[in-house]
């Protein structure tokens, strides 16, 4: 049995973000001794977001939306891009890895992970604490073997429209 409590994938919690931020650790870190594979998105009214992929064996992806995986709209400046950069986070890349990313397999990773997200909501997506943010977490069905790349695309979250678009289009 998990210990996290899911949304799932198409139904989500709303929060301030300060309130998403301070308890990104608590978060995160139930999801990682979570013995199944969590993803979270974390949605801001833009439609712009951070997700996490957590792996029972201890591995956890934090990543920022990128140009590469927003189409048409510019997401980030090369400002903000040069501030993911020079923070560590890897560039996004065709594939499996459109966003940018930071990834932990312990504690202090974790930890890192956790500071580095909070600043990037807030210096680098232009968050305020008193902003609105949609949070989903679900549980991926996934056999131990499967490459991690090929099954996080599976549950990759695509600009296309923002959560409360597609909700409102299906309640309509």
């Amino acid at each position: 049995m998990g210990h996290v409590l899911l949304t799932g994938s198409q139904t989500s919690a709303t929060s301030s973000v300060g309130s998403f931020v301070a308890n990104l650790p608590e978060m995160l870190g139930s999801m990682a001794v979570d013995p199944r594979c969590l993803v979270a998105v974390a949605e801001f009214d833009d439609g712009r977001y951070v997700q996490f992929w957590v792996e029972p064996r201890g591995l956890v992806i934090a990543e920022v939306i990128s140009n590469l995986n927003i189409g048409d709209a510019r997401a980030l400046t090369l400002d903000d891009e040069t501030y993911l950069r020079e923070h560590g986070w890897s560039e996004p890349a065709p594939g499996p890895n459109p966003n940018w990313r930071f990834e932990a397999t312990d504690v202090e990773g974790l930890r890192e992970r956790v500071e580095m997200t909070g600043r990037a909501v807030f210096e680098v997506l232009g968050e305020r604490a008193s902003g609105r943010v949609s949070l989903r977490t679900w549980a991926m069905a996934r056999d131990p073997d499967d490459e991690t790349g090929a099954v996080r695309e599976v549950a990759r979250v695509h600009y296309q429209s923002s959560l409360r678009d597609i909700q409102e289009q299906t309640d309509a």
